[in-house]
C-alpha cells in the first residue's frame, strides 16, 4: 500500500491522496484499485463497531499491502491510538500481550495455527476478538473458537479489493462453509432477497466504498463480484459458488465451491483445494483436488467417500504443505506447478 496522486487527469477528488492496492491476479489479470482515505476511514468505523468494539492493542498476521490488512493492521490502531504488533513480518515471535487488555487478531488462514500454539499467551487477554478474511478459515480456526469460548469471538468478512467488506457472518464451532451472511449496511445489492428462493443470482453490489481502477476517473456504479448467491431473507444470503467455477463433466454440472464445501464439512481435519481441469482424458471437463493433512490420517478413500454425491475428481494430489500467497490463500500458480 502507498499513497499516490492520480495519473489519468480525473476529477480533483479522486486525484489527491489516493492509497493504491493490487489484486494478485491469481484468478485473473493483475490490476491497480485506488481507495479515498474516506473511504478506509468508513470501513474501520462500519466493522470496528459492528463487530470489534473497544480495543486497546492489535495483533496483525494479513500483510498492509493488501486491503485487509491496511485497514485493521494500520488504519484501525491509528484511528484508534491504540499499539500494533505486526506479526505478519515476524510470525514465530512469542506475542506482547498484557494482562487484562482487549485485543484484536487479523487473521489470514496461516494465523490460526499459530493462534492455537501462542493460546496460553493471548489467554492473559481480558477479551480477543478475531478477524478473518481472504479464504475459507481452515480447522484450526473453529478448534480454537471452540476451545476458548468465550474468551475469544471470531468473525469472517466476505469481500475484495475492489468492493471492501461486503457482509460478515460469526466464526462458531460447527458451522460449515454454507452458513448465512449479512450484508454491512452501506451495500446495497443489484438483485436482492425478491430473487426466488433456492435460484443462484451473482451477487452484484453497490456503495460507498468501492475502489477506483486504475483504467477509469471515478469508481463504478456496481460491481459484479462473480460470486453465485442464494438470497434468503432480507440483506442476507448463502454463497452457492463461482461463476466461473461451474463445470460439466460428463453432463453433470459441478460447482467448485459446493465441492469444497463438501470437503470442508466432511474432512476438517484436512485443507483441501479444488482446481478445474480443461482436458481431462474421460470427460473433457472435470477437476482435481490438492490436499493436505499434516498427518491426521485423512486418506484418498476419506475424500473420495465425501465426495460420493459428486462425479469423481480427474486427480487427487497429496501435499505435505499447501503453498501459500502473501495473504495465506493458497498459491493455485504453485499448485499447478507441483504437478
Amino acid at each position: 500500500m502507498t499513497t499516490t496522486p492520480g495519473r489519468d487527469g480525473g476529477s480533483r477528488a479522486w486525484a489527491l491522496d489516493e492509497i493504491w492496492f493490487d489484486t494478485s491476479g491469481s484468478t485473473g489479470a493483475a490490476r491497480r484499485w485506488f481507495r479515498l482515505p474516506h473511504q478506509m476511514e468508513r470501513e474501520v468505523r462500519l466493522i470496528g463497531e459492528s463487530l470489534v468494539g473497544p480495543v486497546d492493542h492489535v495483533v496483525n498476521y494479513a500483510p498492509p499491502q493488501h486491503l485487509f490488512g491496511a485497514l485493521f493492521g494500520q488504519w484501525l490502531p491509528r484511528m484508534a491510538q491504540v499499539r500494533v504488533h505486526q506479526a505478519w513480518s515476524c510470525p514465530y515471535e512469542p506475542l506482547p500481550i498484557t494482562p487484562g487488555e482487549r485485543v484484536l487478531v487479523v487473521c489470514v488462514p496461516m494465523a490460526w495455527d499459530l493462534l492455537r500454539r501462542s493460546w496460553s499467551t493471548l489467554e492473559r487477554a481480558g477479551s480477543v476478538v478475531a478477524l478473518h478474511s481472504s479464504a475459507a478459515p481452515p480447522s484450526a480456526a473453529r478448534d480454537l473458537v471452540r476451545r476458548a469460548a468465550p474468551l475469544l469471538r471470531a468473525h469472517e468478512i466476505l469481500g475484495s479489493t475492489e468492493t471492501g467488506g461486503i457482509a460478515h457472518r460469526p466464526l462458531v464451532p460447527g458451522e460449515n462453509a454454507e452458513g448465512r451472511w449479512r450484508a454491512f449496511p452501506d451495500v446495497s445489492f443489484v438483485h436482492d432477497a425478491k430473487a426466488p428462493a433456492g435460484r443462484a443470482q451473482e451477487l452484484v453490489v453497490s456503495g460507498p466504498r468501492l475502489a477506483r481502477p486504475e483504467s477509469r476517473t471515478c469508481p463504478p456504479a456496481y460491481w459484479a463480484t462473480g460470486d453465485l448467491v442464494d438470497f434468503t431473507g432480507p440483506r442476507a444470503f448463502r454463497l452457492v459458488g463461482r461463476s466461473s467455477s461451474l463445470l460439466k463433466v460428463n453432463g453433470i454440472k459441478v460447482h467448485l465451491a459446493r465441492v469444497s464445501e463438501r470437503l470442508s464439512a466432511r474432512l476438517p481435519q484436512a485443507e483441501c483445494v479444488v482446481l478445474p481441469v480443461s482436458d481431462a482424458p474421460l470427460t473433457g471437463e472435470g477437476y482435481m483436488i490438492f490436499w493436505s493433512d499434516r498427518g491426521r490420517g485423512t486418506g484418498v478413500t476419506d475424500i473420495r467417500e465425501a465426495l460420493r454425491e459428486f462425479p469423481s475428481p480427474a486427480r487427487i494430489v497429496h501435499l505435505a504443505d499447501l503453498p501459500r500467497t502473501a495473504t495465506g490463500k493458497p498459491d493455485r500458480k504453485a499448485l499447478l506447478a507441483a504437478l
